[in-house]
């Protein structure tokens, strides 16, 4: 038996390990004691840095103790006797977080407060600071505190931003699977190669580089997410125009729709209305009281009767004039709508790129049937490259994703309800004054309403919607006649308050009577 290591049993490394953890409670809780007296009492000194220093070294994210050491260094600073010693005061706490990120690197606290002793001192060493990045980086290149922590320093010194992109492409090909990098990338791409000439956000040339680099990702590891997010990022990333889509003057209220958010600054300085060849003056007003809106109210004193001639006239982003002409639908009643067109503008280079990409997902797809990713950057490339066109695929692949990926099925029926509103807007010839679903889909969302909001009567009988869009039916400002029969309301909390003159509820078979008897608008139903 001799010269044999005893083995402990289980039980006794068990006791063992209990009893170290109790000392370690035991020197913590007295030292904490410790730290909490002085800090109350005032002593804010040496002694107090060193202890609050060793208790953080074995646990670097109690985020207090780091509050009371910027209190210490800040009163040094302003200690004259103190002032020699600050640089190495500060060096000595860098030294500190690099030990605390070395127990955790993803320590909140540590990274805070690197970030503030460097941005209080005089003299901070960032070159330096890109070291460290680089250093923890190749620990683990997807510790996104680390990446965080880069732009600020990048922030600060300023380096050539092409080093910093060419630092995310070598770390990509380290490993693809980096939404940091992905992500700092994306930010870069727009400021070193906007497309100048053709006021799109990326450069036609590089924008199909990156469409290219990522498929290389994508198809690399199909399972990983990373890459087909960044792919996403690059498809929305086209030239977008903001105009009014549908101006209505009526005697009571004047309203102009937009294709999407826009603030009262540029509703003021780009749209005019002209009655009989006659500017008029006026407030605008946002119909749901926010900063930015899709529709505006305009307030004016004109009135408006029979037989007048009213255009609008909106200023682009290049200067030029555009004039839609309202007509009279009925007696004093003027709608002015131009032709919707949801089709994204890309350059024909990345067209060609997305068509070859296309090829190769139903490619990989015929090797990989059930793989959600794929399916669905087929369909995004389908509706991209030709909403129209593709539609009827679009569709039936949503469908089938909601088959296959069933935790993500509401996103899937929200794209539906977007892309065949989009697709109805864009090729029917919908009723001047009524809204009414045109296609078997079941609507989950109320995608570019505003689109109608000159309609006297909006049909959404017989669709999926919940109370969730009640609030977002604001824009039916001309509304007259409003039927949310047989769908999903729970309650009528929500519903804005619309001039109607008939409101439909029936049907809703989670709506209780209660609920309707004490509504306000339960009189009307």
């Amino acid at each position: 038996m001799h010269g044999r290591i005893k083995v402990r049993t289980s039980e006794e490394e068990k006791l063992r390990k209990e009893r170290e953890r109790q000392e370690k409670l035991k020197i913590f809780k007295h030292a904490m004691q410790k730290i909490q007296h002085k800090r109350k009492e005032g002593e804010l000194d040496q002694d107090l840095l060193d202890l609050t220093g060793k208790v953080l070294t074995s646990n670097p994210d109690i985020y207090t103790l780091w509050n009371i050491r910027r209190e210490i260094l800040s009163i040094f600073r302003k200690n004259d006797e103190m002032t020699e010693k600050m640089p190495q005061t500060c060096d000595a706490e860098l030294q500190l977080t690099e030990y605390c990120l070395k127990i955790n690197p993803k320590s909140y606290c540590a990274w805070h407060q690197r970030e503030w002793v460097l941005t209080t001192r005089p003299d901070p060493d960032w070159n330096k600071e890109l070291e460290v990045c680089n250093k923890y980086l190749k620990l683990d290149e997807r510790n996104f505190h680390t990446w965080d922590y880069r732009r600020f320093v990048v922030r600060q010194c300023k380096p050539p931003l092409k080093n910093e992109f060419d630092f995310t492409t070598e770390k990509l090909h380290d490993n693809f699977s980096n939404y940091s990098a992905w992500h700092y990338r994306s930010k870069m791409l727009l400021e070193l190669y906007p497309d100048v000439e053709g006021g799109r956000p990326i450069e036609a040339s590089h924008h199909k580089h990156e469409l290219k680099m990522v498929e290389s990702a994508a198809f690399t590891d199909p399972d990983d997410t990373s890459a087909w997010f960044y792919q996403r990022w690059l498809l929305g990333a086209v030239k977008k125009t903001i105009s009014p889509v549908v101006c209505t003057v009526t005697p009571t209220k004047t309203t102009a729709a937009f294709s999407d958010h826009v603030s009262v600054d540029f509703v003021k300085s780009r749209v005019v209305f002209y009655i009989d060849g006659k500017a008029v003056n006026g407030d605008w007003s946002s119909c749901t009281g926010n900063q930015f809106d899709v529709l505006w109210i305009f307030k004016h004193g004109e009135t408006v009767t029979g037989g007048m001639d009213v255009k609008v006239e909106f200023e682009t982003d290049t200067g030029d004039k555009n004039v839609i002409c309202c007509k009279q639908y009925r007696v004093c009643r003027y709608i002015g709508k131009t032709q919707p067109d949801f089709q994204r503008k890309y350059h024909e280079a990345v067209i060609e790129e997305l068509n070859k990409q296309l090829d190769s997902c139903r490619q990989l797809l015929a090797l990989e049937p059930d793989n959600r990713w794929t399916l669905l950057t087929l369909t995004v490339f389908l509706h991209c490259i030709d909403a129209k066109l593709h539609h009827t695929e679009v569709i039936e692949n949503l469908h089938k994703l909601k088959t296959m990926d069933k935790l993500r099925a509401g996103y899937y029926d929200d794209l539906i309800s977007k892309w065949s509103i989009e697709h109805q807007l864009s090729t029917s010839n919908i009723s001047d004054i009524e809204f009414e679903i045109k296609f078997n889909e079941k609507l989950t969302c109320l995608p570019h309403l505003q689109y109608f909001s000159h309609c006297e009567n909006v049909n959404l009988c017989n669709q999926k919607l919940t109370s969730k869009v009640l609030p977002s039916l604001v824009v039916l400002q001309h509304c007259k006649k409003l039927n949310l029969g047989t769908n999903l309301l729970t309650t009528l909390k929500g519903l804005p308050l619309l001039h109607l003159e008939e409101l439909s509820v029936h049907n809703n078979k989670y709506l209780t009577e209660e609920e309707l008897e004490s509504n306000f608008f339960s009189g009307i139903i």
